[in-house]
């Protein structure tokens, strides 16, 4: 139980600095086009932006059928990591622990 517990909090944080690392380049990449932005390449393509972004409409159903399949295969693919790391921490364990079969028999 406790093996399982420290495969979760291994793969929490390494999903966590996985999406951080993620969000910090996308965040980054974003600022480096704004500041190479100029007002004139903005106000160029506005109708073109605008147009995309009303255009972009999805159905409230389509919306709610995709969250939950998203959220399913995150959680699947989580709970998928924890049994690798599981079963890897298991075999290091097994490893490390004292052969049984080797110890002499108690006296009794």
């Amino acid at each position: 139980m406790a093996r399982k517990i420290v495969a979760r909090i291994i793969v929490a944080l390494l999903l966590g600095l996985l999406t951080g690392y993620a969000m910090a380049k996308s965040l980054a990449n974003d600022s480096a086009n704004g500041r190479d932005l100029t007002m004139k390449e903005y106000i160029a393509n506005f109708e073109d932006h605008k147009e995309e972004l009303i255009s972009s409409r999805m159905p409230m159903g389509l919306a709610l059928v995709s969250g939950v399949i998203m959220i399913v295969l995150v959680f699947g693919l989580y709970e998928l990591l924890v049994l690798g790391v599981d079963k890897t921490l298991a075999a290091v364990d097994r490893r490390k622990a004292p052969d049984a079969t080797s110890s002499a028999p108690p006296p009794w």
